[in-house]
Protein backbone atom coordinates (compact mmCIF):
# COMPACT_ATOMS: atom_id res chain seq x y z
CA UNK A 1 0.00 0.00 0.00
CA UNK A 2 1.50 3.09 -1.30
CA UNK A 3 1.11 6.56 -0.74
CA UNK A 4 0.50 6.67 -4.67
CA UNK A 5 -2.11 4.07 -4.26
CA UNK A 6 -4.03 6.07 -1.60
CA UNK A 7 -3.70 9.14 -3.72
CA UNK A 8 -5.28 7.28 -6.46
CA UNK A 9 -8.35 6.33 -4.51
CA UNK A 10 -9.05 9.77 -3.24
CA UNK A 11 -9.22 11.04 -6.76
CA UNK A 12 -11.93 8.22 -7.52
CA UNK A 13 -15.65 9.60 -7.17
CA UNK A 14 -16.76 6.77 -5.52
CA UNK A 15 -14.30 7.34 -2.93
CA UNK A 16 -13.34 10.78 -2.65
CA UNK A 17 -15.63 11.48 0.11
CA UNK A 18 -14.30 8.52 2.50
CA UNK A 19 -11.70 9.31 5.37
CA UNK A 20 -8.26 9.09 4.52
CA UNK A 21 -7.96 5.54 7.24
CA UNK A 22 -10.82 4.28 5.37
CA UNK A 23 -9.02 4.58 1.75
CA UNK A 24 -5.71 3.60 3.72
CA UNK A 25 -7.55 0.59 4.58
CA UNK A 26 -9.00 0.31 1.17
CA UNK A 27 -5.40 -0.13 0.15
CA UNK A 28 -4.43 -2.48 2.11
CA UNK A 29 -6.94 -5.37 1.40
CA UNK A 30 -7.66 -4.57 -2.62
CA UNK A 31 -5.59 -6.61 -5.12
CA UNK A 32 -3.47 -4.24 -8.06
CA UNK A 33 -4.03 -6.20 -11.96
CA UNK A 34 -3.06 -4.67 -14.76
CA UNK A 35 -4.90 -6.20 -17.95
CA UNK A 36 -3.32 -5.82 -21.37
CA UNK A 37 -5.76 -4.30 -24.58
CA UNK A 38 -8.71 -6.33 -25.75
CA UNK A 39 -8.36 -8.58 -22.26
CA UNK A 40 -11.47 -9.69 -20.92
CA UNK A 41 -11.43 -8.54 -16.85
CA UNK A 42 -14.31 -10.32 -16.56
CA UNK A 43 -16.88 -12.31 -18.75
CA UNK A 44 -20.56 -12.83 -18.66
CA UNK A 45 -22.19 -15.95 -17.15
CA UNK A 46 -18.89 -16.62 -14.56
CA UNK A 47 -19.90 -16.26 -10.97
CA UNK A 48 -18.60 -12.44 -9.66
CA UNK A 49 -16.92 -12.42 -6.82
CA UNK A 50 -14.92 -8.85 -6.65
CA UNK A 51 -16.02 -5.33 -6.92
CA UNK A 52 -13.17 -3.68 -9.21
CA UNK A 53 -12.28 0.11 -9.96
CA UNK A 54 -10.55 1.14 -12.68
CA UNK A 55 -7.85 3.31 -11.94
CA UNK A 56 -6.31 3.85 -15.32
CA UNK A 57 -6.99 2.87 -18.88
CA UNK A 58 -10.33 2.16 -20.10
CA UNK A 59 -12.48 -0.69 -20.90
CA UNK A 60 -15.63 -1.20 -22.99
CA UNK A 61 -19.08 -3.42 -21.44
CA UNK A 62 -21.02 -5.97 -23.38
CA UNK A 63 -23.80 -8.25 -23.64
CA UNK A 64 -24.31 -11.00 -25.34
CA UNK A 65 -21.65 -9.45 -28.16
CA UNK A 66 -23.23 -6.21 -27.72
CA UNK A 67 -21.45 -3.13 -26.31
CA UNK A 68 -23.61 -1.57 -23.56
CA UNK A 69 -20.92 1.10 -22.22
CA UNK A 70 -17.42 2.42 -21.77
CA UNK A 71 -15.90 2.75 -18.45
CA UNK A 72 -12.80 5.10 -17.94
CA UNK A 73 -10.40 5.99 -14.53
CA UNK A 74 -12.73 5.91 -11.71
CA UNK A 75 -15.34 4.32 -12.60
CA UNK A 76 -16.37 0.71 -10.86
CA UNK A 77 -18.19 -2.55 -11.75
CA UNK A 78 -19.03 -5.88 -9.59
CA UNK A 79 -20.91 -4.21 -6.60
CA UNK A 80 -23.32 -7.13 -7.20
CA UNK A 81 -21.15 -9.59 -6.37
CA UNK A 82 -20.78 -8.22 -3.21
CA UNK A 83 -24.54 -8.40 -2.85
CA UNK A 84 -25.48 -11.63 -4.51
CA UNK A 85 -23.23 -14.99 -6.11
CA UNK A 86 -25.35 -15.37 -9.52
CA UNK A 87 -23.21 -15.21 -12.91
CA UNK A 88 -21.87 -11.69 -14.14
CA UNK A 89 -24.28 -10.16 -16.62
CA UNK A 90 -21.43 -8.68 -18.95
CA UNK A 91 -18.43 -8.73 -20.24
CA UNK A 92 -15.71 -6.08 -19.41
CA UNK A 93 -13.20 -6.11 -21.79
CA UNK A 94 -9.82 -3.65 -21.73
CA UNK A 95 -9.46 -1.21 -24.39
CA UNK A 96 -6.07 0.01 -23.43
CA UNK A 97 -3.83 -1.19 -21.13
CA UNK A 98 -5.86 -0.74 -17.91
CA UNK A 99 -4.47 -0.95 -14.15
CA UNK A 100 -7.48 -2.19 -11.79
CA UNK A 101 -8.15 -2.46 -7.96
CA UNK A 102 -9.57 -5.29 -7.00
CA UNK A 103 -11.85 -6.24 -3.88
CA UNK A 104 -13.00 -9.72 -3.36
CA UNK A 105 -16.07 -9.72 -2.22
CA UNK A 106 -15.61 -11.66 1.46
CA UNK A 107 -12.96 -8.75 2.50
CA UNK A 108 -15.15 -5.96 0.98
CA UNK A 109 -18.24 -7.03 2.97
CA UNK A 110 -16.07 -7.16 6.41
CA UNK A 111 -14.61 -3.66 5.74
CA UNK A 112 -18.35 -2.25 5.03
CA UNK A 113 -19.03 -3.59 8.30
CA UNK A 114 -16.31 -2.50 9.79
CA UNK A 115 -17.20 1.18 8.16
CA UNK A 116 -20.60 1.52 6.60
CA UNK A 117 -20.41 4.60 5.27
CA UNK A 118 -18.17 3.28 2.26
CA UNK A 119 -21.63 1.12 1.24
CA UNK A 120 -23.22 5.51 0.49
CA UNK A 121 -21.35 5.81 -2.67
CA UNK A 122 -22.16 2.49 -3.93
CA UNK A 123 -25.57 2.73 -3.39
CA UNK A 124 -25.80 6.20 -4.78
CA UNK A 125 -24.41 4.73 -8.02
CA UNK A 126 -26.56 1.78 -7.84
CA UNK A 127 -29.48 4.11 -7.94
CA UNK A 128 -28.14 6.19 -10.64
CA UNK A 129 -27.70 2.97 -12.90
CA UNK A 130 -31.41 1.91 -11.84
CA UNK A 131 -32.81 5.26 -13.22
CA UNK A 132 -31.10 5.04 -16.28
CA UNK A 133 -32.21 1.94 -17.22
CA UNK A 134 -36.02 1.99 -16.29
CA UNK A 135 -36.06 5.86 -18.28
CA UNK A 136 -33.53 5.40 -20.85
CA UNK A 137 -33.49 1.12 -21.32
CA UNK A 138 -30.02 1.05 -21.35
Amino acid sequence: MTVELEQQLASVPLLAGLEPKVRHRLAEIGKRRTYSADEAIVREGTTGTALYILLTGRARVEQDGKQLGELSAGDFFGELALIEEHPRSATVIATEETDCLLFPAWEFTALLEEHPEVALPILRVLIQRLHRSEHHGA
